[in-house]
């Protein structure tokens, strides 16, 4: 059975990134989960930072949480699963709803970049906390080959310079540094 991910706003929406994790996700490598919360917030953000006026970037997030529902109808976690549990959370308060929706939907790992806001006693839950360079990689040790090729695949429908795996890590390597590096070193090993 595929490692269950829940996904916080902050992964899911520098494009690059999101776009990555999903991708492995649709070949089966992981499953993930997010929750109204979590995309209500990717809304927000963004609508606030979009280059365009208001209009479009409604528009445009709203394309985009359609195709990623559509695609992953499994993944969201109905508020009613957690809303009870997010005033008993002990990590930071702004993020509560994110740790007991992580905690409903049964996920190994939270996969986070504020881990810092996601300090919890040892023992309070099985759910890991991890940042998308950790998780990235893990996934990437656990199918190398299934990884790769998942990410040929994304290639394929990007234009320059995201059109080649290359491509894609480089523009990684400022958001998950470690996972870029890698990925590229064993990238001869498993791509022509």
């Amino acid at each position: 059975m595929a490692f269950v991910a829940f996904l916080d706003t902050c992964v899911l929406f520098p494009t690059n990134l999101r776009d990555v994790i999903l991708t492995i996700a649709e070949v089966g490598i992981c499953q993930v989960r997010w929750s109204p919360d979590v995309l209500d917030e990717l809304q927000r953000t963004y609508i606030k930072k979009a280059k365009v006026d208001a209009a479009k970037a409604e528009a445009g997030v709203s394309y985009l949480l359609g195709i990623m529902t559509d695609a992953f109808p499994d993944a969201m976690v109905d508020r009613s699963y957690y809303a009870h549990a997010i005033p008993a959370m002990p990590n930071d308060e702004k993020d509560r709803h994110v740790l007991a929706a992580a905690i409903a939907s049964k996920a190994d790992v939270l996969v986070t970049a504020n881990v810092k806001d996601f300090r919890v006693p040892a023992g309070f839950c099985d759910t890991d906390v991890q940042h998308p360079d950790d998780f990235l990689c893990y996934q990437l040790e656990l199918a190398p080959q299934e990884f790769f090729h998942a990410l040929e695949d994304l290639a394929s429908n990007r234009r320059k310079p995201m059109n080649s795996v290359p491509g894609i890590l480089t523009s990684l390597r400022k958001t998950v540094p470690h996972f870029a590096s890698q990925a590229q070193t064993l990238l001869p090993d498993y791509l022509p």
